[in-house]
């Protein structure tokens, strides 16, 4: 599952804002479109518009990194958490599938193979 913040990251790699030389991040600018400053962005948490992530990007960099280290996979609604898990589950089982098979590890992938249709069959009664 792809991190919510991968995107984020992508938009950020050709900013050079990673570079590593520390870079000033300016606490009296303000943002050419909304006006946000970073001040503003200390006290709530949150930039005004896409601009801020341009203006203070040096800034924003360091507290990303900072505060969304690891990987961050969600989390579960516990209405539907039983179903996500088993699906979450097939999904591996299936990964391991293929992989044993790449290996030519056979009696491995006919264990998974024969636990994989077991959850297929009993989910479709």
């Amino acid at each position: 599952m792809m991190d919510l913040f991968s995107e984020l990251f992508d938009m950020f790699d050709g900013m050079d804002m990673f570079s590593t030389q520390p870079q000033k991040v300016s606490y009296g600018s303000a943002c050419p479109v909304c006006g946000h400053t970073w001040n503003d962005f200390t006290r709530t948490g949150r930039f005004g518009c896409g601009e801020c992530y341009k203006t203070f990007r040096n800034g924003a960099a360091q507290v990303i990194r900072q505060t969304q280290s690891g990987d961050h996979t969600g989390k579960i609604p516990s209405k539907y958490g039983t179903e996500i898990r088993a699906r979450r589950h097939l999904e591996e089982l299936k990964r391991q599938l293929k992989a044993a098979v790449g290996k030519e590890d056979y009696e491995t992938a006919a264990k998974l193979h024969a636990e994989i249709k077991s959850i297929e069959g009993g989910a479709s009664k």
